[in-house]
């Protein structure tokens, strides 16, 4: 049972001048042993949702016994669980595997519908990671490309020479040293490139010793934002029916890649409300739906989307010094836009529970081990942040029971 540590990804409101915000309670730990303060990415404001014009039909909401596949699962529990949770009044709730197109568990909180379009925050991480995977899978990029020719402003020189994109996908590039400095990430009419230039730049942690690429472990948005202008430089595609020809743009690539094998008809890299900005916010900026996100979670676990799943879901930080984390991670390590959720640093080694917590509460995961998927799609204001996890936490346990005692159905 991996990933039981009770985690407090708490956020304090420090907003950054301009168009940059991030949140963070308190001072930040180094290296050197210390404890890492309470971290978290926060978009600048949370919009209102909006009602996705999807005319499919929701799934009912799941009795507390629902036969699905051949077997009959008691969900009473979970189900009370959810409910007796004071904090998240509103909630769309979500159980699948890979094998049954039907939800083990789907249940409806207050109003949350299953296509509610809502901000992911910094769930879109899983995105980033599951594009990368997915070009690497198809022949355009490999995880130890570093990032020059296709960033032509790349050094050729130091130590940033030789950042690669499993270094950019999995926080440990060498950036992010202040989860707190804003940046180019939040300036949408920029070009991707350029923002990554500005990255490339100003952001590369100098001041530290011992900072060159897969030797830290450093939470925040610049390498996300460096490995989708790698991406978008690095193929060789072109756009049909365009004149003159071009490559294409990061949201083509994102739906030619992800969103259109896996029909999720609802997923943006912005707010569906205005138009697709040249310099997304890789790192916290997408939009989904939990019928869409559950489709991705259901992906993942089938193991032929992403065809490589060790390289997508094992940890990439273990040993390494954390210099910004979210405070009370226990002992969990980071993956390709995930986390390996665990108990103690060995155990990472063997988890098989990825995840991917947005600020708002929004949480997916996967468990290899037990079979599932699950996914908490919430949209809270103030400390969801918290709550998803904590949330996450009960559940995993409440549903591994009622997998475990499923009987066949009569």
């Amino acid at each position: 049972m991996a990933g039981r540590t009770k985690w407090m990804w708490l956020a304090a409101g420090a907003a950054m001048a301009g168009a940059a915000a991030f949140a963070a309670q308190g001072g930040f730990g180094g290296n050197g042993g210390g404890e890492a303060r309470p971290m978290v990415q926060l978009p600048p404001a949370a919009p209102a949702a909006k009602a996705s014009t999807s005319a499919a039909s929701a799934p009912a909401a799941a009795s507390l016994s629902a036969t699905v596949g051949g077997y009959t699962y008691d969900w009473t529990a979970l189900q009370s669980a959810i409910d007796a949770d004071t904090e998240v009044d509103n909630g769309y709730f979500i159980v699948g595997n890979a094998s049954d197109p039907d939800y083990l568990f789907a249940y409806e909180k207050g109003s949350f519908g299953i296509d509610r379009v809502t901000p992911l925050a910094s769930a879109s991480k899983w995105f980033a990671g599951a594009l990368g995977m997915r070009m690497v899978q198809a022949g355009i990029a490999t995880l130890d490309d570093p990032m020059r020719p296709p960033l032509a402003f790349w050094t050729t020189i130091g130590t940033k020479k030789d950042v690669q994109l499993k270094h950019a996908l999995s926080m440990t590039s060498g950036f992010n040293a202040s989860p707190l400095v804003g940046g180019c990430q939040l300036l949408p009419a920029m070009t991707l490139y350029n923002c990554a230039k500005s990255i490339h730049d100003l952001r590369y942690d100098i001041l530290r010793p011992g900072n060159a690429p897969g030797a830290q472990y450093s939470y925040g948005p610049h390498g996300l934002q460096v490995a989708a202008a790698y991406l978008e430089a690095k193929d060789i595609s072109i756009a049909p029916g365009t004149s003159p020809a071009r490559q294409r743009n990061f949201h083509e690539l994102f739906a030619q890649h992800v969103t259109t094998p896996l029909g999720m008809t609802s997923t943006t890299w912005y707010d569906p409300a205005g138009s697709a900005p040249t310099n997304p916010w890789v790192a916290g900026g997408a939009y989904s739906t939990p019928r869409d996100y559950a489709k991705l979670l259901r992906a993942f676990l089938g193991g032929s989307f992403i065809t490589d799943m060790t390289s997508f879901t094992q940890q990439r930080t273990a040993g390494l010094p954390r210099v910004f984390v979210p405070a009370s991670a226990g002992n969990w390590e980071y993956a390709l836009g995930s986390f390996v959720e665990c108990d103690t640093p060995s155990a990472c080694a063997t988890s098989k529970i990825n995840s991917s917590p947005g600020a708002y509460g929004w949480t997916g995961w996967i468990d290899r081990e037990t079979g599932y998927y699950a996914l908490i799609a919430t949209e809270i204001s103030s400390g969801g942040d918290r709550k998803g996890v904590e949330l996450e936490q009960v559940m995993q346990d409440l549903i591994e029971d009622a997998i475990a005692n499923r009987t066949p159905a009569p």
